[in-house]
């Protein structure tokens, strides 16, 4: 029982913390990339099931991303939602992130939250509802983006800078986000610091692992959302 507390704990402080988001005003660039195969590898339903099978010191989560607004302004935008796998209808953790490509060949991955986060619960699988959210009702969280790039392995990987990202959780003063995406996993790794250097919380062992889950045809699953008023497309099917 003590272990699996901490475990939650654990996901819980990591997925909790806020950076006193200021308000997003969508901005022109003339910087434009298909930021590909990046933006398909992170879209999809990926499960830490197996994970937290192996290792008690993780609990089964579930990450669910869907690639939304395609073609608004310069960027490439995902909605992301996480809930623990017996807790579906309850997300711990609902974001948005804006993808830009920079001209030294980083992917730049900003992190934005919404009004009534609460109300598009459940939006990956009914993206209606986000009909009536827009760019400008984002808030961004300032100093946590992460700039990802190409491994030689051919994943990618990334942090936020040290020391930008500022949170006042768990006695902690700032937060360090790593992320490592590849074609079927997406790992996520939270530390946390106080004033004196000293980590205060973050995610066990080298972070959570999610697995992308396979649909009972054998395909991979993912889509993209076509807009406020647009439909849902599956990847490889037809449609607009």
């Amino acid at each position: 029982m003590t272990k699996l507390m901490v475990a939650l704990l654990g996901l819980f402080y990591a997925c909790l913390v806020w950076a006193n988001p200021v308000p997003f005003v969508a901005s022109s660039s003339p910087v434009q990339g298909k930021m590909e195969p990046l933006l398909s590898w992170f879209t999809g339903e990926f499960s830490s099931q197996e994970q937290a099978g192996y290792d008690p010191r993780f609990t089964s989560a579930e990450l669910r991303l869907v690639e939304i607004w395609p073609g608004e302004g310069p960027f490439r935008w995902v909605y992301a939602e996480q809930f623990l796998s017996e807790r579906a209808v309850r997300p711990f953790r609902q974001r948005i992130y804006r993808f830009s490509p920079l001209p030294d060949g980083h992917i730049l991955m900003a992190e934005l939250t919404m009004p009534r986060a609460t109300d598009f619960a459940g939006a990956w699988r009914q993206p209606e509802l986000l009909d009536s959210l827009t760019p400008q009702q984002l808030s961004l969280r300032q100093g946590c983006e992460i700039w990802l790039t190409r491994q030689a392995s051919g994943e990618y990987a990334g942090h936020s800078k040290v020391g930008s990202c500022a949170t006042d959780f768990g006695g902690a003063t700032t937060l360090v986000q790593y992320l490592w995406i590849g074609p079927n996993s997406v790992r996520l790794l939270d530390r946390a610091y106080d004033n004196g250097a000293r980590q205060r919380w973050g995610s066990p062992g080298e972070g959570y692992l999610y697995l992308r889950k396979v649909s009972k045809g054998g395909g991979e699953q993912g889509g993209v959302y076509r807009g406020w008023r647009g439909n849902w497309r599956e990847k490889g099917g037809g449609g607009d």
